[in-house]
């Protein structure tokens, strides 16, 4: 018998309405440098979305055109500051009723995302969440090197990293919210999945 539940979502385009990789990026660089930025990376957003490469090679690019060099303590700051003050203007109404539904009950919460792991905590912290499952950022000696401090929480990933968590699967019942096909191996586990689009 299961005996507690565990409601588990993705937070780009799930709780949020928008990417908030691409949104923190502007948050610290503003609109003009990061539109200089992103025509570098369009030749691998192109072969991404003709299946060609993973999504992980835009995105590592994107962290090595931005955040490169970056002090690590500069970089947790602006995830925090981000966190806690920008998330809420793009999160979906109804997904926060969910989530607040799921917190009166007693479920235990848990975000599982491919975005950087920094600047969600925060916000999930606030929230109510027991745990962030995401993709961490790559630091050496109190710098940022441009790459992932893990693997890419994608795909099978975020299903193995999540029962890696949470292996005992007998012993829950699992909620699953997701919006596209890299949540489709956590929705799969899922005793009841809710896939979000236009929520």
């Amino acid at each position: 018998m299961k005996k507690y539940s565990i409601a588990a979502f993705d937070f780009d385009g799930t709780i949020t309405k928008r990417d908030s990789f691409l949104n923190f990026i502007i948050y610290c660089f503003g609109y003009v440098r990061f539109f200089i930025g992103f025509i570098r990376v369009v030749p691998e957003v192109v072969l991404y979305l003709l299946g060609k490469v993973p999504n992980c090679v835009p995105k590592r690019k994107m962290l090595v055109i931005f955040f490169k060099g970056m002090r690590e303590d500069e970089f947790l700051k602006k995830c925090r500051d981000y966190s806690l003050k920008c998330v809420d203007k793009i999160v979906r109404g109804k997904i926060i009723k969910k989530i607040q539904w799921h917190k009166e009950q007693g479920h235990r919460l848990v975000i599982v995302s491919a975005s950087i792991d920094e600047w969600i905590k925060p916000w999930a912290e606030k929230n109510g969440f027991e745990k962030v499952v995401a993709t961490k950022i790559g630091a050496f000696n109190g710098v940022l090197t441009g790459d992932f401090g893990s693997e890419n929480c994608y795909g099978e990933q975020k299903a193995k990293r999540f029962l890696e968590q949470y292996p005992d699967r007998e012993e829950y019942y699992l909620f699953v919210y997701g919006d596209s096909k890299g949540d489709r191996a956590l929705l799969e586990i899922a005793d009841s999945m809710f896939v979000v689009r236009g929520w």
